[in-house]
């Protein structure tokens, strides 16, 4: 692949590759993957690092943004270096 290419071209591409190898694209594109069971327990994997944490507010880094988590008693009960689990009364989730 020309390094010229444009990031367009490139995203294109990647997104070829992953159809073609059936991968899922939040591997390949570093996305973030949410899962939550109701509204008392969240997991995110793919996440850069946290902003802001209190246990109303849970902001995290992503690829292009960041995501805010609000609630009420928000604990964060395990986390890695691209993974965590967190418990409460989740209010909202927003993509920033």
């Amino acid at each position: 692949m020309d390094r010229r290419e444009n990031p367009e071209n490139r995203k294109k591409w990647r997104e070829h590759m992953a159809d073609i190898f059936e991968l899922p694209q939040d591997l390949l594109f570093n996305l973030p993957r949410i899962t939550m069971i109701g509204n008392i327990q969240l997991y995110i994997e793919n996440y850069g690092g946290i902003i802001e944490y209190s246990g109303n507010i849970l902001r995290l880094k992503i690829k292009n943004g960041e995501i805010c988590i609000k609630g009420k008693d928000l604990k964060i009960k395990n986390f890695f270096a691209d993974e965590m689990f967190v418990e409460g009364e989740i209010t909202s989730l927003e993509y920033l």
